[in-house]
């Protein structure tokens, strides 16, 4: 029977799911084939991995298991593609010895570099009112796609010779309309740079060199692998559907709703969830934070996050105590979607932060509290940032 585990975060994202991804794909015996699936979101992701040996990657286009040999990642339709990332990220992972192996679903959606320049320029006018954006035109690729021409990575295969009309068509008629719906006037320079054919021509080069190196599937590919490892990009609270914390949401389903619809092909498996927060909160770009606090508050000499640093889109990173109550919500919320039989775990990470506790703005608790409250038996607890730092703990 296959072995399926789902790994999503609980909270506003960076909550450790690059850790826990490669722990469990690192479970699976290294002559078993795992099939690490992304399922939500695209390049924005930033998921850290660091190895026994001191290999360190923070993965956005590609599984975090793939330090793994026996790994293989499926970038599924819920994920959007951008080549010039996948390029950059691909010759990174080869220079610390991993030649990824990548199936990508023929519906991805496909970014095109003018979708990141107005998702940038955007955010640089709305000066002190931006958004929180990641910067890398995940948004505007929907968007686009929605309203202009639908370039999903199988038509663009089928119509290569054809990519840069479509992309000199983009810039021409929908461009112009959508800033216009963005209230942004650009500067000449601007304008310049989403107009530069040097831009586009290399653009075009990186989209060849990722079909070059990926193969174009769909969900059956599933079916061929016994071991799967579903891994979701940033948390609940950021999920597309969650008014509370509107307008400052991603645009994608963070938790089991794609995952299921993904697994609907197979009949049966050995199927488990595994719901990740760290010991505190943390919050990357603008919005709602209820628990915010500074960060000494959590950890007297402080707190320093070595992959979420301040950048000109998100701003600085931003700490909060652990907050039951949406935890507690959000991982029930997302359980309604479950629709067959599963196992229901939780992981708490950065616990060597904090003293081995979960810290609350009235308390300290321990993570058998919290498995006690979430009426669940099994925790896997991070002392550290590799996989080897983690303990599981039943009750």
């Amino acid at each position: 029977m296959k072995k399926v585990k789902i790994v999503i975060g609980a909270n506003f994202g960076d909550e450790g799911k690059g850790l826990l991804t490669d722990y469990f794909c690192s479970e699976f015996p290294a002559r078993e084939k795992v099939l690490n699936v992304r399922f939500n979101g695209g390049a924005q992701a930033g998921h850290t991995v660091v190895k026994a040996d001191g290999r360190r990657h923070v993965f956005s286009h590609f599984g975090s298991g793939s330090f793994n040999e026996n790994n293989l990642t499926y970038l599924s339709r819920y994920f959007i593609l951008n080549p010039m990332l996948f390029v950059k990220e691909y010759k990174v992972l080869e220079s610390k010895g991993v030649v990824p192996r990548v199936y990508i679903h023929k519906d991805c959606l496909v970014t095109f570099p003018c979708d990141v320049m107005i998702n940038q320029m955007a955010e640089a006018h709305r000066d002190k009112n931006r958004h929180g954006s990641c910067g890398v035109g995940i948004y505007e690729t929907i968007k686009r796609t929605s309203n202009h021409r639908k370039t999903t990575i199988g038509y663009i295969q089928e119509n290569f010779d054809k990519l840069a009309d479509m992309i000199a068509n983009t810039i021409q008629v929908y461009v112009p309309k959508r800033l216009d719906e963005l209230n942004t006037e650009l500067t000449d320079r601007e304008w310049e740079l989403i107009q530069n054919d040097n831009i586009t021509e290399n653009y075009i080069a990186d989209l060849g060199f990722m079909l070059k190196h990926t193969v174009i599937a769909d969900d059956n590919i599933i079916n061929e692998y016994d071991n799967i490892v579903f891994e979701g990009a940033q948390g609940l609270l950021l999920d597309a559907d969650n008014m509370e914390y509107y307008p400052h949401l991603t645009p994608s389903h963070t938790g089991l709703k794609n995952a299921i619809q993904i697994l609907s092909a197979v009949d049966a498996c050995d199927l488990s969830l595994c719901y990740v927060t760290r010991s505190y909160f943390t919050r990357h770009g603008a919005g709602l934070f209820k628990t915010e606090c500074d960060r000494t508050n959590i950890k007297p000499e402080g707190l320093r996050d070595k992959t979420n640093q301040t950048n000109a889109y998100q701003g600085s990173f931003r700490y909060g105590y652990f907050d039951m109550a949406a935890f507690r919500h959000s991982v029930e919320k997302d359980l309604g979607f479950l629709n067959r039989r599963a196992g229901v775990e939780l992981a708490v990470t950065h616990l060597d932060e904090t003293d081995g506790f979960l810290i609350t703005d009235s308390e300290k608790f321990e993570v058998a509290d919290l498995l006690k409250i979430m009426n669940l038996n099994t925790c896997y607890s991070s002392y550290g940032e590799k996989a080897e730092d983690i303990q599981c703990s039943v009750l």
